[in-house]
C-alpha cells in the first residue's frame, strides 16, 4: 500500500510540473483538457483534440510546437488549404519570433529549415511519402487535380533538401484532421498518418470527427 501511495504521489508531482511548464508559455490560465492534452505530448504519445470552433484547441497546437523548441528539434503544422497557411504562418511568428517560423506552400517558400514550419496538408503527406521510400515525386490524386493543384509545385516544395528524410522533426500538428476518412481530399490525411515517421508525433486537430 505504501508503495502504491509512493507511485500516486509521484506521479502527482509529474503531473504538477508538467502544467507547470506547458502554462509557462501563455498568459491566459489552461484549460484541463488542454493541459491533459499537452501532458500526453510531453509523454511521447499521439494526441487527437476534438473540440468545438472556439474551444481553443489550437492552443495545443502551439503546446506541441513548444515542446518541439525545447526539445532542440523542428516541428511542422499543416492546414489544409494555401490562405488558411500564410494566416497561421503571420499568426505562429507572432509567438514563435520572425527568425523561428518558415512557410512551405506548392508555390511559396520561406526560411527554410526554420524551427517551425507552416505548410499545406498536401506537402506534408508528399515529405512523409518522400521520406519513406527515398522517391521525391508528388502524390497527387484525381479530387487534387480537381481542385487545382499544382503537381510541378507540389513535387518542388516536397523535394527540399531541409525536409528531406523528417529526421529533424519530432511533431507534426495537422489542423482540420476531421477531414481524414471523407471523401476526395480525406486521402491526404490518411496518408499523413500512414507515412509519418515513426519518430514524429502527431498531434490532430479537430471541431469534429465523423
Amino acid at each position: 500500500r505504501r508503495r502504491l501511495l509512493q507511485k500516486l504521489h509521484a506521479s502527482s508531482d509529474s503531473s504538477s510540473i508538467d502544467h507547470i511548464s506547458l502554462q509557462r508559455h501563455f498568459s491566459f490560465p489552461l484549460d484541463d483538457w488542454q493541459l491533459s492534452a499537452g501532458s500526453s505530448i510531453l509523454a511521447g504519445h499521439n494526441v487527437i483534440v476534438c473540440a468545438p470552433t472556439g474551444a481553443g484547441k489550437t492552443v495545443v497546437g502551439e503546446m506541441a510546437l513548444h515542446i518541439a523548441l525545447e526539445k532542440k528539434t523542428s516541428s511542422i503544422y499543416t492546414t489544409p488549404l494555401k490562405a488558411l497557411s500564410n494566416q497561421k504562418f503571420g499568426e505562429m511568428r507572432k509567438v514563435f519570433g520572425v527568425d523561428s517560423v518558415g512557410l512551405t506552400t506548392g508555390d511559396v517558400c520561406i526560411r527554410r529549415g526554420a524551427d517551425v514550419t507552416i505548410m499545406t496538408t498536401e506537402v506534408y503527406r508528399n515529405l512523409a511519402w518522400s521520406a519513406n521510400t527515398g522517391n521525391i515525386a508528388a502524390l497527387v490524386s484525381d479530387e487534387e487535380v480537381g481542385i487545382g493543384v499544382d503537381l510541378q509545385q507540389l513535387e518542388r516544395a516536397s523535394s527540399r533538401e531541409d525536409f528531406s528524410d523528417l529526421s529533424s522533426n519530432s511533431i507534426v500538428v495537422l489542423d482540420e484532421f476531421h477531414y481524414m476518412g471523407q471523401k476526395g481530399r480525406g486521402s491526404v490525411w490518411e496518408e499523413c498518418v500512414i507515412f509519418n515517421p515513426p519518430h514524429c508525433q502527431i498531434v490532430g486537430l479537430s471541431a469534429t470527427l465523423p
